[in-house]
């Protein structure tokens, strides 16, 4: 059996499963039997496809039958047009407000015009934010809000530091990424309460690797990706 036929037959038998009348409260109460632990704050839609409901829990989804007798924690394709329904719907999970992040807690580069605007999570140890600027670079004609974010070594929170505490951060960060030049020593005044504040923003937002970008319109990108991949993005954010 293929994976299709495979799919196709889960998903009908899920659908005769599903009561007719149930309603996401039903759902909810369902799984809290035997999901003592189901958070408050999940979210639970009735999916238009194979009797299923949606059960999101922050940036990740799994589905249910009417009953909560099944659990599905996997992708659903869309096999008219080839759609990858849960991916796509794990993106608009994943989307940030961007007037809701806090930008005075990172430092601007700057290529070209500065006419569109990223944001991104990097550790100064971090071997594909390195290539990862160059592709930025490269893309040009874009401001780039960099939220420093030290979790690769035990390293990288002091150098962090000796970057946010520079005269010219911007410059002091593409110094080291680029030529390995050294940041000068953080004076102990330093207020460098802004690196604590992105470790806490990005557990909210559930950051797990470096570089991981926001484009304007909230879209994530996770890792590094090939510039013509970037471009594509760039020019369909909205």
């Amino acid at each position: 059996m293929n994976l299709r036929h495979f799919l196709i037959g889960a998903l009908g038998a899920l659908a005769m499963l599903g009561a007719a009348h149930a309603g996401p409260d039903d759902v909810r109460r369902a799984l809290s039997k035997v999901l003592p632990n189901l958070p408050a704050s999940a979210r639970i839609i009735k999916t238009p496809y194979g009797g299923l409901y949606e059960v999101d829990i922050g940036d990740h989804v799994f589905y249910t039958d009417a009953q909560g007798s099944f659990l599905f924690a996997g992708n659903i394709l869309d096999t008219r047009t080839g759609v990858n329904v849960t991916q796509a719907r794990v993106q608009q999970l994943q989307k940030v407000q961007w007037n809701k992040l806090p930008l005075q807690d990172s430092f601007k580069v700057v290529y070209g015009n500065g006419s569109r605007q990223v944001a991104i999570f990097e550790d100064p140890y971090c071997p594909f934010c390195r290539e990862f600027d160059k592709t930025l670079a490269r893309a040009g004609n874009m401001t780039v809000h960099v939220f420093l974010f030290p979790v690769i070594s035990q390293k990288s929170p002091a150098k962090a530091r000796d970057i946010w505490c520079a005269p010219h951060r911007g410059q002091a960060w593409q110094a080291w990424m680029e030529q390995h030049k050294e940041p000068p020593s953080a004076p102990a005044a330093c207020d460098s309460k802004a690196l604590q504040a992105n470790l806490l923003l990005g557990q909210r937002l559930g950051i797990q690797s470096t570089p991981t970008t926001f484009l304007h319109d909230g879209t994530r990108i996770t890792g590094a990706i090939e510039y013509a991949d970037l471009v594509r993005r760039l020019n369909t954010a909205r």
